[in-house]
């Protein structure tokens, strides 16, 4: 239940006095005539709000608030709108996502429904490309099964479209498929295994590249130009994300866009979205530096709007692609699988203590992507053997926990690593798009292990919603797509273990105060408290009151940023 709790507070920032009356401190904004959600400890609900630089100053009933009104305050009419914190995607690749929108070959199913159209999208892209310049395309997760030939294209199709030119096909974001000509351009040759950055090379019965290669993030040229990586960080990311709701994003970022990111951070004007990064080198994390002093932002960055965060490594692929490390084999065989059947191991147990070790010597948090079983095992192993070793990082995570599979002794073993600075991340988004593949390439039995919010919850682990958006899925830039699936339990299946189902408020927490622990900021973001960051999101509809069927078209209304719109709709 929603509790309902009307109050007014007075700010309690050292600058105010304890004795100033209400009516000697003028806001600059006030919200007002509004059913303002707090997600404060108590849950209170209140209609006003007073903002004084970028902060929340008061919050209460409209006609207590107005009497923080000055000369220079400017009032806004909620109009009875609903409002929560502002949003939070806790963990995405903003970056990634602009480019492979504007510059990739579009062979996004189901808008592109076949191979057939997927090679002819690519041809055409060739026909006006430069021989031996890089061609790009992007698919969507498990397209070897959404695709009407239940396949991916193959290497020597791809020489056929395009033969001028190495290509490489991404499935999801862990598993590109490759022409001659770029394995050429790799320098990859027979009986090869692996690329120098972490990625895995597939190979045939006779040891020769088949054109799969796993997790080749780190392996692949860049494509971004400098004018685009500009504009990306100045522009694209913050209008992309604030257009649906967001206020704030833990943007997973290459090292090699740093030196951008820091100088876009570096100028004098304000962004419109609050931009906290985790770093990586390579996939497996092998050249990460021993010191991260290089990593961090220019001194005249904001550091309200700019946080470096910690450093990611991936322990597996994912399992949409079977490339996530699973204790038992994939169902059948697609010729992209690593060889074994059970996915690919990027990054080894001992690896994965090193980065942890070398992140909490640089006293920042540690990030351990893990999809599948056995991935899960290594890295609660290696949060538990560092803690063993008397080590302290200060947030530990695992992304995607639980997502695609997870058993019992891993939920009670992450619930006894809750006190010691452990979240997780998790994705509801997915339950629209890849259920069902899950069921294909897993089975009924493993499948259903996964997306279990429900228990994730009643185990206290808070999960951290977040968009993963690479620009392989666009449409799930859209959080209330994500929030309409945890609550309602709608899948790409169908009704998925509705026994997992949580409440709209618990969905909504994943996208703001739980979001914001998992980020060790919820000091100053996440709930609408006095002396937090004024951010907020306005709804179009009553996420409380109308039909649970009817939340996936929700969207906001506006974005609110220190206390100003920076976006609304038209």
């Amino acid at each position: 239940m929603h509790r309902r709790k009307f109050l007014i507070t007075l700010a309690c920032l050292p600058l105010f006095p304890y004795s100033a009356r209400a009516s000697s401190i003028s806001a600059d904004l006030i919200y007002f005539n509004g059913k303002i959600s707090t997600f404060d400890a108590a849950n209170t609900l209140v209609e006003a709000v007073a903002v004084k630089d970028g902060k929340f100053l008061a919050l209460g009933s409209s006609s207590k608030i107005k009497e923080f009104v000055g000369p220079q305050t400017v009032l806004a009419d909620l109009k009875g709108r609903r409002v929560v914190p502002g949003l939070i995607d806790a963990h995405c690749h903003p970056m990634e996502t602009i480019y492979l929108r504007d510059e990739w070959v579009d062979c996004r199913y189901p808008g592109v429904p076949s191979v057939a159209k997927a090679l002819e999208n690519i041809g055409q892209w060739a026909a006006k490309t430069p021989k031996g310049q890089w061609i790009f395309a992007a698919c969507v997760s498990a397209s070897q099964d959404k695709f009407l030939e239940k396949r991916l294209p193959t290497r020597a199709e791809l020489d056929k479209v395009a033969p001028d030119n190495p290509v490489a096909v991404a499935n999801g974001a862990h598993l590109v498929m490759v022409n001659s000509m770029a394995l050429k351009a790799l320098g990859i040759k027979k009986g090869m295994q692996h690329l120098p950055d972490g990625a895995t090379i597939i190979l045939d019965d006779q040891g020769e590249p088949t054109g799969a290669i796993a997790d080749a993030q780190a392996d692949l040229p860049d494509t971004p130009g400098l004018a685009l990586l500009q504009k990306a960080y100045s522009e694209s990311i913050q209008s992309f994300w604030n257009a649906n709701g967001f206020t704030s994003l833990l943007a997973i970022t290459p090292a090699k866009a740093l030196p951008v990111l820091k100088q876009v951070a570096g100028k004098k004007h304000k962004p419109s979205i609050r931009y906290t990064y985790s770093l990586w080198t390579s996939a497996d994390g092998s050249n990460i530096p021993e010191d991260f002093a290089s990593f961090a932002l220019p001194e005249d960055a904001d550091p309200d709007f700019y946080r470096f965060f910690g450093i990611k490594g991936w322990i597996d692929g994912e399992n949409d692609a079977r490339t996530g490390y699973m204790c038992d084999p994939y169902l059948g065989h697609s010729p992209s699988d690593p060889a074994g059947g059970r996915g690919t191991l990027v990054t080894d147990l001992g690896k994965a203590t090193q980065l942890a070790k070398l992140a909490g010597k640089n006293k920042k948090a540690c990030m351990l992507h893990c999809s599948g079983g056995a991935a899960m095992d290594i890295g609660l192993t290696a949060y538990e053997q560092d803690l063993a070793a008397g080590n302290a990082i200060p947030i530990k995570r695992i992304e995607h926990f639980g997502v695609f599979q997870m058993n019992d002794t891993q939920i009670a073993r992450a619930k006894a690593l809750k006190n010691k600075n452990f979240f997780i991340s998790v994705q509801p988004n997915w339950l629209v798009d890849l259920v069902k593949s899950d069921y294909i390439n897993m089975g009924a039995a493993k499948a259903e292990t996964g997306f279990r919010f429900r228990t994730m919850i009643d185990a206290g682990l808070e999960p951290a919603a977040s968009t993963d958006m690479t620009g392989i899925y666009l449409g799930n830039i859209n959080p209330f797509i994500g929030i309409h699936a945890a609550v309602t339990r709608d899948s790409d299946r169908g009704r998925f273990l509705p026994q997992e189902a949580i409440t709209v408020e618990e969905a909504l927490k994943m996208w703001t105060i739980w979001a914001a622990r998992s980020m060790g900021e919820s000091d100053v973001k996440g709930s609408i408290e006095i002396g937090k960051f004024a951010d907020m999101t306005v709804l179009s509809d009553d996420i409380f009151s109308i039909p649970k069927e009817q939340i996936k078209d929700i969207h906001a209304s506006q974005t609110i940023v220190a206390g100003n719109v920076v976006y609304e709709q038209r």
